[in-house]
């Protein structure tokens, strides 16, 4: 209602007044408004066009202009986003919304220094408003450019220097638990808690709960995610939404993302309920959720980006569990389980967390791909005369101790080479060459790209013979992808869950062979395989008749499990509750 009010005032304003007049301050005060809307609604190329008119009225606005660059940036408009950008500094060196947007842009370019340079500038302006989002922005948006150029003790060493400042700050202190994480020299002790101290700052007293103990009930089941897009987790959960029995289960998704894609239309559509909470306060999507009658609400984030960890921990459902997104302990008191299975922890781990662990029979992963079939694949060796091994990971997850050992590899498989995906130019890229370098690996037997399109990236595995697992932080959702693609994955068995999701994966798909119990074992079996292309194509045609059929992709009996533990707990919940009314 209130944009079509403005649009007709503007209209009206358009006839009354001269176009582009120095003097209609009205005409300035609306075309600000339509674009701000615009930008909101994600028509971008309106948001542009208004923003446009505007300095047309007011050339000298640095505000303005930082704007508009803003939305020449969501509109795809790279180089004129960064002119503007420029042109608002000119203007006003001293705006750090600009240095901050700017700094985005560059690292989206991949211009790391630039990038931190931009931050620096921000948070220096931002020195005595650290209460300030902005402020916020900076420190995790830098931290996540460290972390993706593979710097992650600069990382942590970043949020550690921001949260000596702001140490309740729930987003920073979760990307700094992400990243202790996935490190190598992080023990399980210290991590429970690192993750404890977060549940600490952020739990809330909360209220009883209405629902129903009737424990045979239709259960209504709440999922909380940021990633309901094209993002790796969806493939995830698509098919425990679709495979659902319906008449058991309602689920209502929480959707705390802002891209609406075609995925996101498909989750919409396989959900009895959606619920945008984006833009809701944690107070609110409380009352909401409680509105809503959720017997069970489910975390897919973790401490990821995007989460609402917050919100859970006001309880707002009777019972909660957190599942998928992320490879630890929420360290929420509130949280009363956490879904995996006895392969990434096996018994013995249950002390390492804070929730109660529920374990799937199988993996704790099912994965929907996104072709419909397997492509044929054969072994590029058996064409090339060479193998060429390959990672398609983050930077994050390599290490100069990984490439001690993906070395000794490529010394073991003469003539052989080594594939880098999604390796950043830079910073990441230098410092791996060097590590192989160090090792008597030169640069003439290396790959590296940075983040590839879909298409590229599916291209990339056609070129790949065998696989490497990175630890101690494995793959997950790419490891399911690079099965699907027909590459076998080489994994290390570690000690924790994030050093046991190729575990996981492989043990699901008939792969136990591939898992290697020490690093000696993990060069032993890529250079066994490599040494044998015939067994190595065999090994691609079978991976290719037989994962369709896997527990990793056998959605029916995968959403069948998961549902048990559903009604497990709901049942649990139902009984204490005529305990506590008897």
């Amino acid at each position: 209602m209130l944009k079509g009010l403005v649009q007709e005032l503007l209209r009206r304003a358009g006839e009354s007044t001269p176009a582009h007049s120095e003097t209609t301050p009205d005409r300035l005060h609306l075309c600000i408004i339509e674009a701000a809307q615009h930008a909101a609604a994600g028509d971008h190329a309106a948001a542009v066009g208004f923003y446009r008119e505007s300095l047309q009225l007011q050339p000298r606005d640095a505000r303005i202009w930082c704007n508009f660059g803003a939305a020449l940036e969501a509109a795809g408009e790279a180089e004129e986003a960064e002119r503007a950008y420029r042109r608002a500094l000119e203007l006003d060196a001293a705006l750090a919304q600009t240095w901050y947007n700017l700094g985005h842009l560059q690292q989206e370019r991949g211009r790391a220094g630039e990038a931190e340079a931009s931050y620096r500038s921000a948070l220096t302006l931002l020195d005595g408003a650290r209460d300030h989002e902005l402020w916020q922005l900076a420190y995790s948006n830098w931290g996540l450019l460290l972390q993706n150029q593979g710097r992650l003790k600069d990382a942590v060493s970043l949020y550690r220097e921001a949260l000596a400042a702001v140490p309740a700050d729930a987003s920073l202190r979760s990307n700094l638990l992400f990243l202790l994480t996935a490190m190598q020299d992080v023990g399980p002790a210290e991590l429970l808690e690192e993750h404890r101290g977060w549940g600490r700052l952020h739990a809330r007293a909360h209220a009883a709960h209405a629902s129903v103990p009737d424990p045979e009930r239709r259960i209504r089941v709440g999922y909380v995610s940021a990633d309901f897009n094209s993002h790796p987790l969806a493939f995830f959960v698509l098919p425990l939404l679709a495979n659902r029995d319906r008449a058991r289960i309602e689920a209502v998704c929480y959707y705390n993302g802002v891209k609406q894609d075609t995925i996101t239309a498909r989750l919409r559509a396989s959900a009895d309920q959606w619920r945008d909470i984006r833009w809701l306060s944690d107070a609110d999507a409380d009352a909401l959720i409680r509105a809503d009658g959720i017997d069970i609400l489910v975390d897919l984030s973790g401490h990821t980006e995007g989460n609402r960890l917050t919100l859970f921990g006001r309880k707002p459902a009777p019972v909660q569990a957190t599942f998928l997104g992320y490879a630890n302990t929420t360290g929420l008191d509130t949280m009363d389980y956490r879904i995996t299975d006895g392969y990434a922890d096996p018994a013995g781990t249950d002390a390492r967390y804070v929730e109660k662990l529920l374990r799937m029979p199988n993996s704790v992963w099912c994965y929907q791909p996104q072709r419909v079939t397997p492509p044929a694949n054969p072994a590029p060796a058996l064409e090339n005369g060479y193998v060429t091994f390959a990672c398609f990971n983050g930077a994050y997850k390599l290490n100069q101790p990984l490439m001690k050992v993906w070395a000794a590899i490529l010394h073991a498989v003469p003539d052989s080479r080594l594939m880098l995906v999604n390796v950043p130019t830079g910073g990441a890229r230098e410092r791996i060459i060097a590590w192989l370098g160090a090792e008597g690996i030169g640069s003439g037997r290396l790959e590296l790209h940075a983040r590839l399109p879909t298409d590229e990236f599916w291209a990339a595995h056609r070129r790949a013979d065998i696989a490497l697992d990175p630890f101690p932080c494995n793959g997950g959702a790419t490891t399911c992808e690079t099965l699907w693609l027909g590459v076998p994955v080489i994994t290390l068995a570690g000690q924790t869950f994030v050093a046991r999701a190729g575990v996981s994966l492989l043990s699901n798909c008939g792969l136990t062979q591939l898992i290697a119990g020490s690093t000696e074992e993990y060069v032993a079996l890529a250079a066994e395989l490599a040494r044998e292309p015939l067994r190595l194509a065999d090994m691609r045609v079978r991976l290719k008749g037989s994962l369709p059929g896997s527990p990793l992709l056998d959605a029916p009996a995968y959403t069948r499990a998961l549902e048990a533990h559903y009604r497990a707990i709901w049942r649990q919940w139902c009984s204490q509750q005529g305990r506590v009314h008897a």
